[in-house]
């Protein structure tokens, strides 16, 4: 946790959001332009343009003014690829990375620590913050995911609050609306696209007809996918979100690794073809639906019907979709991720911190858990599948699958065979609904059988 101390501002906090990004967010009493721009120029000259003053870097700032303070957000974007032929910078680094007492500055300084470093690692400063009585404001999902209700406790039993808007759905305020106006609901399904990365991959796969690897590589070119994208493609950031999202939503604590998660590896054109044949699209799903013997958490790719609103979710953007005893279906849609939606959800935080510091009063933080729910396991969940097969174009081979597929308790709903070619024949399986478990069985069972050419291709139908 760096600091900086800047003439007479109280409090200023710098951190780092990664190698080509950073945020600042000061606390400045009875602030002034000049103020405001001494802490502008501390950044640096390299980072100005000489001619007009403007940064080079891409910049969006916030100020946010009350009676006693201003609150200053810059969130300055960096990029390590040449873009529109200007160069990449690299920030400097300056006295924003030194310790808190080489700068000058003590913990009973701190009114408001602002955490975009990322990762684990900063359960300890963050907990410590908390322990202090100092609100928290972060973009930390692998922290809220794996420690939530740690950190929600660690915050109630000091009074104070850690606010976390911009680590699931980026700058859709989601978190804010299941804290206030929704925190009475009982919600009964919450379905969502938590991933941009996963959403273009697939939305481009499907519109221009790209095979997997062309359209993560178009995401890659235009910034929408790092460049190791495994946390995005294994679907762990979506499980990460999940977990958030699910403890607000439904009050329970769900541990990370318990989520089942399966990502989109190995999706592949054909198997959109087949979605759109039977009036289906393909979506990264993080979902969280009550049953009566539990709640079932999960992440997995999944055909969804084209009315379904989710379906229209594409490109880079999120959707979350909830449906309430009270309030019954909505919707909400917006970009997950990015720098400026990001900075929007942070300062949406910072504000509302900014105004409990000011007037005194603590508005409702996030809701800790309540009594532990029963958890669904994936092997009893009921789901109908999408099953695509590879086989030998020879008679007999349909009769050995269809057995299989009773062998194990599934039910053919609609079966498609093309035309053979060379001796192989495609085969596409609808199943009606069964248990999970059965299902995965009968694909087993079918994969062992000597007829199959390929590797069968089984995705799960989400119509709920």
């Amino acid at each position: 946790m760096s600091m900086l101390k800047i003439g007479d501002v109280t409090v200023i906090k710098v951190v780092e959001l990664d190698r080509s990004s950073f945020a600042i967010g000061a606390m400045l009493p009875e602030s002034t332009p000049e103020r405001i721009e001494a802490q502008r120029d501390w950044l640096g000259p390299e980072l100005l343009d000489a001619a007009t003053g403007v940064h080079k870097a891409s910049i969006h700032s916030y100020v946010v003014r009350t009676p006693q303070h201003t609150v200053v957000i810059d969130t300055c974007v960096g990029n390590d690829k040449p873009r529109n032929g200007v160069q990449p910078w690299h920030m400097r680094r300056g006295p924003y990375l030194e310790d808190l007492a080489a700068a000058g500055i003590t913990p009973e300084d701190v009114d408001l620590v602002v955490e975009l470093v990322g990762g684990a690692s900063m359960l300890q400063p963050v907990t410590a913050a908390l322990r202090r009585g100092v609100p928290v404001v972060t973009a930390n999902k692998t922290l809220l995911a794996m420690h939530g209700a740690e950190l929600a406790r660690a915050a109630a039993e000091a009074k104070t609050t850690i606010r976390g808007e911009a680590s699931a759905g980026g700058g859709i305020p989601v978190l804010q609306a299941l804290d206030h106006g929704l925190r009475t609901e009982n919600f009964q399904l919450l379905v969502a696209i938590l991933n941009g990365t996963t959403n273009f991959i697939l939305s481009t796969m499907e519109r221009d007809g790209r095979d997997f690897a062309e359209a993560l590589t178009a995401a890659q070119t235009l910034g929408f996918a790092e460049a190791d994208p495994t946390l995005d493609l294994s679907g762990q950031d979506t499980a990460q979100k999940l977990a958030i999202l699910v403890r607000r939503a439904f009050r329970m604590d769900v541990p990370l690794e318990s989520i089942p998660t399966e990502g989109i590896i190995g999706m592949e054109l054909e198997d959109l073809r087949q979605a759109d044949r039977f009036g289906y699209t393909v979506k990264l799903l993080g979902i969280a639906l009550r049953h009566p013997e539990g709640l079932d958490v999960r992440v997995h790719p999944a055909f969804i019907p084209k009315r379904y609103l989710l379906a229209a979710v594409r490109d880079e953007f999120n959707g979350i979709y909830l449906r309430g005893e009270a309030t019954g279906s909505m919707l909400f849609y917006g970009k997950g991720a990015g720098a400026y939606p990001t900075a929007q959800a942070v300062l949406g935080d910072v504000l509302v911190t900014a105004r409990e510091l000011t007037s005194g009063a603590k508005l409702l933080g996030s809701p800790l858990p309540g009594d532990p729910e029963r958890r669904l396991s994936l092997d009893r969940v009921r789901t109908k599948y999408y099953v695509r097969l590879t086989v030998e174009d020879r008679p007999g081979v349909l009769a050995q699958v269809t057995a299989a597929l009773g062998s194990s308790n599934v039910s053919v709903a609609q079966i498609f065979q093309a035309e053979g070619v060379r001796g192989e024949a495609s085969i596409t399986i609808l199943t009606h609904q069964t248990l999970d478990r059965d299902a995965r069985q009968a694909v087993k069972a079918i994969a062992a059988l000597p007829s199959m050419r390929r590797t069968p291709r089984a995705v799960r139908i989400f119509d709920v």
